[in-house]
C-alpha cells in the first residue's frame, strides 16, 4: 500500500538528514592479510599522471616479508583501487632486499604511518622499527632502532632519485639512548600544507624525550636546510619552555599556515608523555636551523595520553587554523567518559588566552585516538572534522561539523562499525581529499581488524520551495467547491534547487506529500479535510505525488485540493497543511547496506566494475518541510474577529447526602476543606465555570465566545473519578455537561460547550470514588485546567485541596455505681488503715469503650486513660483506688499501669465489697444547715483535685471494651475537709488516645466524664455528742428565760382570777370497790376489754353519793 509507503519515507528522509552526506549505505571495503594490521595507517591519493586514478594506501606493518627480505615479517604499504571488489588491493614494490650487515627489517612495522600531498602529490611511509647494524657477529656488533622513511612520487613509484627513495636523517648521527641510538624516525609523519616541507618525529631521541625533524621534500626548494627541535642540554629562546625527558615528542606531528601568525607556516608536536599529562608543542623556524617552541598547550589529566593525535584546520573560516588534540586516555569514572578530543579556537595567536571545548568519548572507547581534517564535507564553507573511537562498541568515527562560532558540539553524523561488520573501526582516518570525482571530499577509515572502509559524500542541493492557499481564509457558509457542494482550499506548491559547485546541475526528482491536520491527528482527533484527487492507497488526508526539476534555478510547481468534512467541530484553530518532500531514491542505496555487510563473497565477481555515482542529499541546513495555515472567518468573537475569552473556574469540596443532594465540606483555618474518612463511599467537587466579561464597564475587551471550552481534571490514585451530576439533579438540563474519563480515571474531559457563549455559566458535580483512601493518605490534590483554542493568556491549571482525616467511631461512656455516696465514722490516720472497709464509702466505675468500625490493631497503639482523683490539693486522700481490670473481648483481661491499692490494704471477698465498717460514735459538731455551704466540685481538669492517670492498653477488640474500677471514699477526709458541705461533686474522666504513625487521625467522643454525689450521713448528726457544758448551760439559760417569763406574766396578772359567788359545791361519797368487782381485774382475768359499766352522775342535789348504772 502506498499510505503505508509514504510515512517510512518521511522517516527516511528525516534519517537522511541526521545522517547527512556521507554515504554509509555505499560503502567500499577492502580487506587485507590476516593478522597484518592492514587498516593501521591510511591515506587518500589522487594521482593524476601518468594517467589519472585514485588510490586508498594502507599501512600493514606487520605484513608478511618479501622473498628478497631475509625476514619473517617486515610490514609494507598496500595500494587499493575504487572497486567493489575486497581483496584487489595490491603491495606497493618499495623496500626490496636487503644488506644483513648493515641492517635488519625484521619487525621494522614499515606502514606504521602513511601520508600523502594530495592530489598530485608525493606519498611518504615509515618504519620506525627499523634496524641499522654495525660490526655483524662481532663483540662489538650494535643494533640502533633509527627508523626510516620512504618518499614515493605520484604514481607510487621512486622516480626521482634526489628526492625520493629512503630517508634516514638518524642515520651517522651519534647513538645511544641518551641520543639517536632508538630514534624510531618515522612513527609520525606529515607534509606541510604548502607542499615545501615534510615532518618526522622521532620520540625515540634523547632519552625518550623525543624530536622532530623538517625539511625540504623537493630538491628544487631554495630552503635546503634541516630543522629539529632543541636538544635537552640547549638553550630555548623565548617564554614558552621545552618538554622533558620521556615526553615522547614527535609522537604525532602536523603544520599549517597562521597558528601563531597570518600567513605564517608553523609547525605541531604532540608530547603525550610530557609531565604525565601530555602537551603540544607548537614550533616556528629560526636562523640557527632550530624549531624553537613558541606555544605549550598542556593536558589536564595524568596519563590521558593528551598529544596522542592532532588535527590542524579552520573550523570557523576566520584565516587563523585552529588545533583539535586528542587525549584517548582520558576518563571521568562517574560520568562514564573514556577519551576525549581537546578542540581549540584560535584566539588570533595568542595560544595562552585560548580555553579548549573539549568533546567526550563512552567509557573504554579511546574516542580520540584518531582525528582527521575531513575538508568541507557539506560545502558550507567551513571545515569538518572527524574523530576515531575505536573501541566504542564496535568502533565509530563521529562527524563535527564547523560553523562561524567554531564547532558544533553535537556530531552532525555517527559511522557504525557494525553497520560495516568491521570492529576496531575507527583506528586510523584520513580525509580532506575527493577520489570519486564529485567535488565533494570522501573519508578513508582504517581498522586493526584488517580491514578499511571508504565513506563516499553525497553531493547537497538546497531545495526553495513556496506554497500558497486559496482562499487565505474559511468561509463555512459559502460553498466554493468547483464540482460539488462543499467547502474547498486550493493549494499551490513551487519548487527549485541551487548546489555546489554551481557546475553540478543533474535533473531531480522530488517525491513530496502534502498532509493536513497533522497536529490534530497526532493528538488522536480525526482529520477535519479530504484530499480531492488522491491516489486510492493515500488516507484521506494526505496527497503524495512527484515533480522534475531538470536543473539549478529551474522552477516547478505543483497543485492540489482538499475539501473540509461535514459537520466539524473545531471551527476556531485553523486547518495547518504541511509539505514534506525528499529526492526520489535518496535512500534506495540504504538497501544495500546488509548486502555489504553480510554478503562480501558476492562483491568479489564483480572486478572492474566503476563505482556508480551517488544522488545527491538535502540539506539539513534547510528543513524537507514547510508548513502553511488556513484560517476560519470567526463568528461571535467580536469586531476584531479575534475569540477572546475570559473562562472563570470556582471549586469546593462538598460531601454527597443523596443522589442529588450535596453540603460543602468543612474548612480549616488556612481554608483548606476538610475530608473526615469514616464510611462514605464517594465525595463531590462541585466545579461553576463562567464566560463573563473581566469588565463590565468595557464588554468588548473580553469575553467572547469559548470556543471548544474543555475542563480537564487530573485525579489522584485514592480519589478516581466516578461520574458527573447536574447542579440541580431535579431540574432537567437542555445541554448536560459530558465527561469522558481515562481507563483508570485519573484524569476526566468535559465539554464546557463549543463555544461556550459570552454570559454563559456551567455547574456541575463531579462524583469522586473514596475507596483508594488509605490510613496513609493525608491529603488530596485534583488538578484541574480550563483550555480553549480561543485567546485567553495566563489560562493556568488550578488544584483543589482538601486535608484528610481518619475519624475513628469510638465512643467512650461511663457509670458510678453508686452514683450517690455518704461518708460518716470516725478520722484514722492513714496508717491505722489496715482493710478497705475501714476507709469509707465503696463505689464502682464501669467505663464501656464501643468500637463502629475496623481493629485498632491496624492503627497503632491504643490507650483508655482514667483520671482518678486520688487526693486533694493539700495532699489528703479523696478516692482510694483498689483495684482496676479491662476486659476487651476476644482478647484477655488487661491490667493497667500504675498498679491500684498503693497502702496494699486487705481487700474484701467477693461478694462483701459493699460492707463498711460501722461507724463509731463520734463527738463531732454538725454546722447548722444556714452555716453549709450549698456545694463544691471536686474536678482535676478545674484544679480541685489532684488525679492519678490510670492507662489501659487496647490491644485489640471487635465492639466493646469494659474497665471496671473499684474504689472507697476517704471518710477521714471527708469529715475534716467537707463536715460544712451540703453536697460534694467527685468527677472522674475518661478517654481513648491512640499512638499510631497517622498523622491525621481524629478520635470523635473519645472522652467522657463520671459524677458521683456525696453526702455527709445523717447518722453523724445524731450519734455524734455535743460536749456536757453546753447542754447544761443551755438548760440553765432556758430556766432562767421560763422564770422571767413567769414573772413578767405575774407582774401583769396573767394569774389573777376574778372574784364571784362560789357556786354550790356539788359533794359525794366514796365508795371502795373491792379488786375483784372491778372491770379491770374482770378484764385482765377474761382476756377481753369490754365497755366500761360504770358512770358518774353529778348532780347538784346529789348528795355526794355514786350510783353505779349499767351501760
Amino acid at each position: 500500500m502506498a499510505g503505508p509507503r509514504w510515512l517510512p519515507w518521511l522517516c527516511l528522509a528525516l534519517l537522511g538528514s541526521a545522517a547527512f552526506n556521507l554515504d554509509a549505505g555505499s560503502t567500499l571495503l577492502k580487506d587485507g592479510a590476516k593478522g597484518s594490521l592492514f587498516g593501521f595507517s591510511v591515506a587518500l591519493h589522487r594521482q593524476l599522471s601518468p594517467e589519472p586514478a585514485s588510490w586508498l594506501l594502507v599501512g600493514a606493518p606487520l605484513a608478511p616479508a618479501l622473498p628478497s627480505q631475509a625476514a619473517n615479517r617486515t610490514g609494507g604499504l598496500f595500494a587499493c583501487p575504487l572497486t567493489p571488489e575486497l581483496s584487489d588491493c595490491w603491495r606497493v614494490p618499495i623496500d626490496e632486499g636487503v644488506d644483513l650487515q648493515r641492517e635488519s627489517k625484521e619487525n621494522q612495522w614499515l606502514g606504521v604511518s602513511v601520508k600523502s600531498q594530495g592530489a598530485g602529490g608525493k606519498i611518504v611511509t615509515c618504519a620506525h622499527l627499523y634496524e641499522a647494524r654495525n660490526r655483524v657477529r662481532q663483540p662489538l656488533e650494535t643494533r640502533d632502532v633509527i627508523g626510516r622513511c620512504f618518499v614515493l612520487s605520484q604514481d607510487l613509484r621512486v622516480r626521482d632519485e634526489l628526492d625520493g627513495g629512503e630517508w634516514k636523517f638518524c642515520e651517522g648521527r651519534p647513538q645511544g639512548h641518551d641520543r639517536f641510538g632508538f630514534c624510531q624516525q618515522g612513527l609520525a609523519a606529515a607534509f606541510s600544507p604548502d607542499q615545501h616541507y615534510i615532518l618526522f618525529g622521532a620520540p625515540g631521541t634523547y632519552n625518550w624525550k623525543g624530536l622532530l625533524f623538517v625539511t625540504n621534500v623537493d630538491s628544487s626548494d631554495p630552503d635546503q636546510l634541516v630543522y629539529k627541535s632543541p636538544d635537552p642540554n640547549e638553550k630555548v629562546p623565548g617564554a614558552a619552555g621545552d618538554v622533558p625527558q620521556n615526553s615522547y615528542l614527535g609522537f604525532s606531528v602536523d603544520s599549517g599556515a597562521g597558528l601563531t601568525r597570518r600567513q605564517e607556516l608553523s609547525f605541531v608536536s604532540g608530547a603525550p608523555r610530557a609531565n604525565h599529562t601530555g602537551a603540544v608543542l607548537i614550533l616556528r623556524r629560526d636562523s640557527a636551523q632550530r624549531l624553537v617552541p613558541e606555544a605549550v598547550l598542556r593536558g589536564e589529566q595524568l596519563t590521558s595520553a593528551f598529544g596522542y593525535a592532532l588535527a590542524v584546520l579552520d573550523l570557523n573560516s576566520d584565516g587563523w587554523m585552529d588545533l583539535v588534540v586528542g587525549a584517548p586516555h582520558f576518563f571521568e569514572r562517574k560520568e562514564e567518559i573514556g577519551g576525549a578530543a581537546y578542540v581549540y579556537i584560535n584566539p588570533a595567536g595568542h595560544w595562552d588566552a585560548a580555553a579548549p571545548l573539549r568533546l567526550n568519548g563512552t567509557r573504554g572507547s579511546m574516542f580520540g585516538i584518531a582525528l582527521g581534517a575531513a575538508g568541507d564535507l557539506n560545502q558550507d564553507g567551513f571545515e569538518d572534522l572527524a574523530v576515531g573511537a575505536p573501541f566504542d562498541g564496535a568502533g565509530k568515527v563521529y562527524i563535527y561539523h564547523g560553523s562561524n562560532l567554531g564547532i558544533v558540539a553535537k556530531p552532525a553524523q555517527v559511522l557504525d562499525g557494525e553497520g560495516v561488520g568491521v570492529t576496531a573501526f575507527g583506528y586510523a582516518l584520513s580525509g580532506g581529499l575527493d577520489v570519486d570525482g564529485n567535488l565533494y571530499p570522501d573519508l578513508l577509515v582504517g581498522s586493526l581488524s584488517d580491514t578499511v572502509v571508504l565513506y563516499r559524500a553525497r553531493p547537497v542541493v538546497h531545495v526553495s520551495r513556496n506554497v500558497s492557499l486559496v482562499p487565505p481564509n474559511i468561509d463555512l457558509e459559502q460553498s466554493n467547491c468547483q464540482h460539488q457542494e462543499g467547502v474547498c482550499v486550493d493549494i499551490r506548491a513551487c519548487f527549485s534547487y541551487t548546489a555546489s559547485p554551481a557546475s553540478y546541475s543533474p535533473r531531480l526528482v522530488l517525491e513530496y506529500v502534502f498532509d493536513a491536520d497533522t497536529e490534530r491527528r497526532r493528538l488522536g482527533h480525526a482529520p477535519r479535510v479530504a484530499f480531492l484527487g488522491r491516489r486510492p492507497s493515500d488516507p484521506e488526508h494526505q496527497l503524495s505525488d512527484t515533480v522534475e526539476l531538470p536543473r539549478q534555478h529551474a522552477r516547478a510547481c505543483v497543485k492540489a485540493t482538499f475539501q473540509l468534512q461535514d459537520s466539524i467541530r473545531d471551527k476556531l484553530r485553523p486547518i495547518a497543511v504541511t509539505l514534506a518532500y525528499g529526492i526520489q531514491g535518496a535512500g534506495a542505496a540504504r538497501h544495500s547496506r546488509g548486502a555489504t555487510r553480510h554478503n562480501r563473497g558476492a562483491t568479489r565477481h564483480s572486478r572492474g566494475a566503476t563505482l556508480p555515482p551517488l544522488s545527491p542529499v538535502l540539506s539539513p541546513q534547510q528543513p524537507s518541510s514547510q508548513r502553511t495555515e488556513v484560517h476560519f472567518l470567526k463568528q461571535g468573537c467580536g469586531d476584531d474577529k479575534i475569540c477572546q475569552s475570559n473562562l472563570q473556574l470556582h471549586f469546593q469540596f462538598c460531601a454527597r447526602l443523596g443522589d442529588a443532594d450535596f453540603v460543602p465540606l468543612p474548612r480549616g483555618e488556612d481554608g483548606t476543606a476538610i475530608f473526615a474518612m469514616s464510611d462514605q463511599k464517594d465525595v463531590a467537587l462541585e466545579i461553576h465555570v463562567t464566560n463573563l466579561p473581566s469588565d463590565p464597564a468595557e464588554p468588548q475587551r473580553d469575553g467572547d465566545d469559548a470556543h471548544e471550552a474543555v475542563l480537564t481534571a487530573t485525579f489522584p490514585e485514592e480519589l478516581p473519578y466516578s461520574a458527573v451530576r447536574p447542579y440541580d439533579g431535579r431540574a432537567p438540563s437542555d445541554k448536560p455537561v459530558v465527561c469522558l474519563a481515562n481507563q483508570n480515571g485519573s484524569q476526566v474531559e468535559c465539554e464546557l460547550g463549543n463555544p461556550l457563549k459570552r454570559g454563559a455559566q456551567v455547574r456541575f458535580y463531579l462524583i469522586l470514588s473514596t475507596l483508594g483512601i488509605t490510613l496513609q493518605t493525608t491529603d488530596l490534590a485534583v488538578e484541574l485546567a480550563l483550555s480553549t483554542i480561543s485567546e485567553q493568556p495566563g489560562l493556568e491549571p488550578v488544584v483543589a485541596r482538601a486535608r484528610v482525616v481518619i475519624e475513628l467511631p469510638l465512643s467512650v461512656t461511663g457509670v458510678a455505681v453508686p452514683p450517690r455516696l455518704f461518708f460518716g465514722g470516725v478520722v484514722r490516720g492513714e496508717s491505722a488503715v489496715r482493710r478497705e472497709s475501714q476507709v469509707g464509702s465503696a463505689v464502682r466505675f464501669e467505663v464501656t469503650v464501643s468500637n463502629r468500625g475496623q481493629s485498632l490493631k491496624t492503627l497503632g497503639s491504643a490507650f483508655l486513660t482514667l483520671q482518678w482523683p486520688h487526693e486533694i490539693s493539700n495532699g489528703k486522700w479523696l478516692l482510694y483506688p483498689l483495684q482496676l481490670e479491662l476486659a476487651a473481648a476476644p482478647g484477655p483481661r488487661a491490667s493497667c499501669s500504675p498498679a491500684a491499692n498503693p497502702l496494699l490494704l486487705a481487700l474484701e471477698p467477693p461478694g462483701d465489697t459493699e460492707l463498711t465498717e460501722a461507724p463509731a460514735a463520734g463527738s463531732w459538731r454538725v454546722p447548722a444547715p444556714a452555716e453549709r455551704k450549698k456545694n463544691v466540685t471536686l474536678d482535676c481538669a478545674q484544679g480541685t483535685a489532684r488525679c492519678l492517670a490510670f492507662r489501659c492498653p487496647l490491644h485489640s477488640f471487635e465492639r466493646a471494651a469494659v474497665l471496671t474500677a473499684r474504689g472507697r471514699l476517704w471518710n477521714s477526709t471527708f469529715l475534716e475537709e467537707f463536715l460544712a458541705v451540703t453536697s460534694v461533686e467527685l468527677i472522674v474522666r475518661a478517654s481513648v488516645s491512640v499512638t499510631s504513625s497517622i498523622k491525621n487521625l481524629v478520635l470523635k467522643d473519645a472522652s467522657t466524664q463520671i459524677p458521683v454525689t456525696i453526702y455527709l450521713d445523717p447518722g453523724v448528726a445524731v450519734a455524734g455528742g455535743v460536749p456536757w457544758w453546753v447542754i447544761l448551760l443551755a438548760v440553765l439559760a432556758g430556766i432562767l428565760v421560763l422564770a422571767l417569763l413567769v414573772f413578767i406574766l405575774w407582774k401583769l396578772g396573767f394569774f389573777r382570777r376574778a372574784r364571784y359567788a362560789p357556786p354550790a359545791v356539788p359533794q359525794y361519797h366514796a365508795v371502795k370497790i373491792p379488786r375483784e368487782e372491778r372491770q379491770q381485774y374482770r378484764e385482765e382475768k377474761m382476756g377481753t376489754i369490754q365497755r366500761k359499766e360504770w358512770a358518774v352522775n353529778w348532780s347538784e342535789a346529789s348528795d355526794g353519793h355514786v350510783t353505779p348504772s349499767s351501760a
